[in-house]
């Protein structure tokens, strides 16, 4: 028994569009033509649902046809996608967890976002003094990670501030990279900052970079609010704990927001 594309199309519960298409692009050919007409065996429905598997994981339709003949191609591709699949799953997990952290503080009546004390020890970083626009701080960290040898990104990165409010445009800052070791190595041209132990209010936001500006909001009003001073020798900072420098995903970036403070008699 052989079937017009139609009949085909609808025994697999699709569009006659759709079948052609895949015909067009090489992924389900029918079984033999007539003239004009494409002609279908009733088994070919089976590789119809395989391809309707593999685009439920996501797979483009050239990747399924890559992968389509061999299962050894498929089992290549199922562990890939296992991997995406859990980095997917961190996020949502990341998102659930902040979304219970911001209903919760609203439910007490408190702000979206409230920082906590926080009580950081000393550290030393590798440092290069910049200028310029927000918007370039990822510029700048590639920078400095580069001439330290790091093109893997595996160190913490940070980002000091040295102006009062908001300067998207030009703004006076260090970018750095934390000293995982006592062991200081000296690189030219970078310098080299030692930071005493010290309280901060500090806040870990995770996802994009491309709000952090409105994160800040809420360190700075909890800073007026519960009448701090500043570290007379410290300035507001970043931490890329998890890099956008080396990190494609924005949504599994993890910034700390720090605003260095006095102890409160």
């Amino acid at each position: 028994m052989m079937l017009k594309t139609k009949a085909f199309a609808q025994l697999c519960d699709t569009t006659k569009r759709t079948i052609i298409y895949y015909d067009e692009i090489g992924l389900l050919k029918p079984f033999r033509r007539q003239g004009f007409y494409r002609l279908y065996q009733p088994r070919q429905v089976l590789k119809y649902q395989k391809i309707y598997l593999l685009k439920s994981f996501g797979l483009s339709l050239l990747e399924i046809k890559k992968h389509l003949p061999s299962n050894r191609n498929l089992l290549g591709m199922f562990s890939e996608k296992e991997k995406t699949l859990k980095n997917k799953k961190e996020v949502l997990e990341k998102r659930l967890a902040k979304i219970k952290e911001f209903t919760t503080n609203l439910k007490k009546g408190l702000p979206l976002i409230v920082p906590k004390i926080k009580e950081i020890q000393p550290y030393s970083f590798y440092a290069l003094e910049k200028s310029g626009r927000y918007a370039d701080i990822s510029s700048h960290q590639k920078e400095i990670f580069g001439m330290i040898g790091d093109f893997k990104f595996k160190h913490v990165g940070l980002t000091v501030f040295y102006d009062e409010g908001y300067t998207p445009h030009q703004a006076r800052m260090t970018t750095g990279v934390l000293i995982k070791s006592n062991k200081i190595k000296n690189f030219p041209g970078i310098k080299i900052i030692k930071v005493p132990r010290h309280q901060a209010i500090a806040y870990t936001h995770i996802g994009s970079y491309k709000y952090l500006s409105y994160i800040w909001q809420f360190l700075n009003l909890f800073f007026k609010k519960e009448k701090y001073q500043h570290h007379p020798q410290l300035f507001d900072r970043e931490f890329y704990i998890v890099n956008g420098a080396g990190n494609r995903n924005e949504e599994n970036l993890v910034t700390e927001l720090v605003i260095p403070i006095l102890p409160k008699n």
